[in-house]
């Protein structure tokens, strides 16, 4: 049970770090201020989510495969939905359709700094000894 609630813990932080990511990246992405480097902004802040994943992951879960679908399929299907609706919903209606096209846009970059920034983190974990 303490594991399962970890796990959820873990899953609300990442969705959490997500609308922080798509807020950081639509407010760069405003006309006039840094549109030529968004790219770069997209890739570091995706290579530093990965990294916070990974140390998430790794003091929080520890070395357990089961942590994985546990942590992605509530991630994918009711945290990041829901957290991402609600970002659109309070924001005005030019950011929120900025906000939508950045989340489709960068979805596949985001998705694979969760998904290594986790496995790396389950891979590098001592395990643990029972004595």
């Amino acid at each position: 049970m303490k594991f399962l609630l970890k796990t959820q813990v873990v899953s609300l932080l990442m969705a959490l770090f997500w609308i922080m990511y798509l807020a950081l990246v639509a407010f760069l992405d405003q006309p006039g201020r840094a549109l030529q480097y968004i790219n770069l902004f997209v890739y570091g802040f995706a290579i530093l989510f990965a990294v916070i994943y990974f140390l998430l992951t790794k003091y929080l879960l520890g070395r357990n495969w089961l942590a994985v679908p546990l942590v992605l399929v509530p991630y994918f299907l009711l945290y990041k939905p829901v957290f991402q609706r609600a970002l659109v919903s309070i924001a005005n209606e030019s950011y929120g359709a900025i906000i939508k096209f950045l989340a489709l846009s960068t979805g596949v970059t985001f998705l694979l700094a969760t998904i290594s920034g986790l496995c790396l983190a389950i891979l590098f974990t001592r395990p643990h000894v029972k004595w």
